[in-house]
């Protein structure tokens, strides 16, 4: 399997990286999902700026703080799957929403780094993981 700086990349290279990426995005995620859980100023602030109701940052909150946890429990790949879709659904629209509203690139730098540990994780996931490949051929 090709790495993602060429040469050979084997499943068992993957583990410890897949292991300190993963553990960051959680982490983020839970840190995220509190501030948003409780409504932050800032946060809903910026929601508002953007258009959308106080109800959505206690959805979003919700959903980060049952989906991270999920990314580090070792079993469950179908779960694990939706919580990667879930988290692109939710880096995608926050970036589209702060771009289509004119925000700097600062404004839309955490987005940005936080899809690129969810790409990274994820691609580190169906690397180590032959269950998750079974999962992509069914």
């Amino acid at each position: 399997m090709p790495g993602p700086l060429g040469g050979s990349w084997s499943p068992r290279m993957s583990h410890k990286p897949y292991w300190i990426v993963t553990s960051l995005l959680a982490t983020g995620m839970i840190v995220a999902g509190v501030q948003e859980f409780r409504h932050a100023p800032d946060l809903l602030e910026g929601a508002h700026r953007l258009g959308y109701p106080d109800y959505l940052l206690t959805l979003l909150g919700t959903a980060k703080l049952v989906g991270a946890p999920l990314l580090l429990v070792p079993n469950f790949p179908h779960l694990k799957e939706w919580v990667y879709a879930g988290f692109a659904f939710d880096f995608g629209g926050a970036i589209i929403s702060h771009t289509a509203s004119g925000d700097t690139l600062v404004q839309i730098l955490p987005a940005l780094v936080c899809a690129g540990l969810l790409a990274l994780s994820y691609w580190l996931y169906r690397t180590r993981s032959p269950l998750a490949s079974r999962l992509a051929a069914a």
